[in-house]
């Protein structure tokens, strides 16, 4: 069984202007494989990419109004022509690296600042 619904984000202008950051629309599902429902899902809703843990936090931190910042990287491309686990092994390694130097740049910015001047 899906829930499906959207969960709407805080704006962060700043961060994406001077971060050069990219946004994009996540959906979910329970595996790294991209079965049909799923695809029929990223579609109606017009997501970027699919991802395993982000509506479970994006849920509860709008449960207790809390605003959450989403850092992603792909590990594997869904309609690539390899397997899915092996873009995902193959990619693991440099999404890892440049998901650290994201991280640590968004951190450095936002450490400090109010919501407002994100």
């Amino acid at each position: 069984m899906y829930g499906t619904g959207a969960r709407k984000t805080f704006a962060a202008p700043n961060i994406l202007k001077e971060l050069n950051l990219k946004v994009g629309k996540l959906s979910t599902g329970d595996s790294l494989d991209m079965c049909p429902q799923d695809k029929e899902l990223i579609l109606r809703n017009d997501a970027t990419i699919k991802d395993m843990e982000g509506a479970a936090v994006a849920y509860v931190a709008d449960m207790f109004s809390t605003p959450a910042i989403f850092v992603k990287a792909v590990t594997d491309i869904v309609d690539g022509v390899k397997p899915t686990y092996e873009e995902f092994l193959q990619n693991l390694i440099a999404v890892t690296t440049a998901l650290e130097l994201a991280v640590t740049k968004v951190v450095d910015f936002i450490s400090g600042k109010r919501i407002s001047d994100l």
